[in-house]
């Protein structure tokens, strides 16, 4: 199986470049205007390190023990449709003893080392069907774990064990679960889309599977050395 492991002993991924289409200048606000992307959040997380459906996972065999995952790890560059500007991710490993991705993003590429890590994991949701009917994988990139946790909504096509494409899905709110700070906020936001299990997130990741995707989120390169 192709799952990438850290540990004692380490798997050779292959690492290729890939560029997501960009949207066409003309209609840019128009289509922005049609997409939801509402801020997912649960007060306390819903899956760790030892959830059979998160990754990363541990592993021990007769000689080696670790951490296998199914992402490639290093830059990941995400287009949102209609938006000319692209937001950079950094994925990596936190050890060998406690699983988990380190998460950061930044507007531009090169400030992304400086960013603080977030403790993460990305969550394998099962199947479901796409926009166009045919099955795609569910998944969600679960960030943060105190004061709990956000949420990306992703899906792929099926394909090779090791993801280095996701596409990004909208996030349009159930109705009844926004939360807002009440009275004046000074002009800041504070709304947002509150879940409180996982089945509500995997009830609102296949509906959201349905829907045109919000963008396109790529693996660019490796990880530099540390």
């Amino acid at each position: 199986m192709a799952r990438r492991r850290i540990g004692a002993a380490v798997l050779a991924v292959g690492l290729c470049a890939a560029v997501a289409p960009t949207a066409h200048a003309s209609g840019r606000e128009a289509v922005r205007a049609e997409l939801r992307s509402d801020l997912i959040h649960a007060d306390l997380p819903l899956w760790n390190e030892v959830s059979p459906e998160a990754w990363p996972r541990p592993f021990f065999d007769e000689e080696s023990f670790g951490c296998m995952d199914r992402i490639a790890y290093g830059a990941w560059r995400y287009e949102e449709a209609g938006d000319p500007d692209a937001t950079w991710f950094l994925m990596d490993n936190h050890g060998l003893f406690h699983c988990a991705l380190m998460v950061s993003d930044a507007p531009d590429r090169k400030d992304l080392q400086a960013r603080d890590a977030d403790f993460s994991f990305l969550i394998e949701l099962g199947e479901t069907r796409g926009p166009d009917g045919q099955v795609v994988e569910l998944w969600a990139l679960q960030r943060r774990m105190r004061p709990g946790s956000d949420y990306l909504l992703l899906a792929r096509k099926p394909g090779p064990e090791i993801i280095m494409r996701f596409d990004v899905l909208q996030r349009a709110c159930p109705r009844g679960q926004t939360r807002s700070a009440r009275g004046p906020s000074g002009g800041w936001r504070t709304d947002y889309c509150a879940v409180s299990s996982r089945a509500e997130l995997i009830r609102l990741g296949r509906r959201m599977a349905r829907l045109p995707a919000l963008g396109v989120l790529t693996h660019v390169d490796a990880p530099e050395p540390r």
